[in-house]
């Protein structure tokens, strides 16, 4: 009984916002199917799919969807590395645990312009910091955001180390939460530690890590803020992802439909690429406990 009184508060909340995205899909989708600008305001018509055919041959946005890929999965990967690597540093007893911990927090509370400024002015290639430490390994200056090479693995650089605390954190408290019995009876019979942390520790974290990649995945695709700041897409679209060109296509060259076409198609490319990685967490892993 109390089970069904507590469906009444969220079942309704659910259907409300259920209805909703569907009503505003279905209005986006149909929108894609028309020529909109507002360069010709007043002249919408029916064009069928042939926004959707304009992207699959367009070589600008394939490449932009390529970028997204390549950052999306570049820059989660090395966060799940270096934020597991961390998290089990500190999950040991140390002098200024606490304090390490609050440090964490620092990069996550920034906003993403915060970020983007600070690290556009650390690799400026004439005074930022970043050439002035390369400098005293005798390194020859770099153009982080003037190279086509290295532009994109610049901002990566700065969302990883926005983010990685991010990843740090959901994985200490997934330790914390795990048994110590296990581990403890796995010394005790004379197990080192990295064959405690490989057979034991790492399959108990394996489905907290997926959920983190999971989340870090999900913002990484929608990633903006960060490439407008410090590139704006450049140089030579460089560094210009999915998002970015949607933005372009919609607020400078004024074409709504095109621009609309851009987005929906990189929601239904995330949406199948997560349902996936989804099922490959968690379905698989309950076949596997069956």
């Amino acid at each position: 009984m109390l089970n069904d009184a507590t469906k009444l508060f969220y079942q309704p909340v659910i259907a409300f916002f259920g209805a909703v995205s569907v009503v505003i899909t279905i209005y986006v989708v149909w929108l894609t199917f028309h020529d909109i600008s507002l360069m010709r305001p007043g002249q919408e018509r029916f064009i069928g799919l042939d926004n959707y055919l304009r992207l699959l041959l367009d070589p600008r946005g394939l490449n932009a969807l390529w970028r997204t890929v390549l950052f999306t999965v570049l820059a989660t990967t090395i966060e799940l590395i270096i934020g597991l690597f961390v998290a089990l540093l500190l999950d040991r007893e140390f002098h200024g645990k606490r304090i390490a911990r609050a440090i964490m927090l620092v990069p996550i509370v920034m906003t993403p312009i915060v970020v983007g400024l600070t690290w556009r002015f650390m690799f400026d290639p004439s005074s930022g910091m970043a050439n002035y430490l390369l400098s005293l390994l005798h390194l020859g200056p770099v153009d982080w955001l003037g190279n086509p090479n290295v532009a994109l693995f610049s901002v990566m650089i700065a969302d990883i180390w926005q983010w990685t605390p991010f990843v740090v954190l959901l994985t200490m408290a997934s330790l914390e939460s795990l048994p110590g019995d296990p581990q403890n009876a796995a010394r005790v019979d004379g197990a080192r530690e990295w064959q405690v942390l490989w057979h034991i520790t790492l399959p108990a974290l394996h489905r907290a890590l997926l959920v983190v990649a999971l989340i870090r995945a999900i913002d990484s695709v929608k990633t903006f803020d960060i490439f407008y700041i410090m590139t704006r897409g450049g140089p030579a679209l460089s560094t210009e992802t999915l998002n970015l060109y949607g933005y372009i296509s919609a607020f400078t060259n004024f074409d709504i439909s095109y621009a609309l076409t851009v987005a929906m198609v990189l929601t239904i490319f995330t949406n199948v690429a997560l349902l996936l990685l989804y099922n490959l967490a968690f379905k698989a892993q309950a076949r596997g406990a069956v």
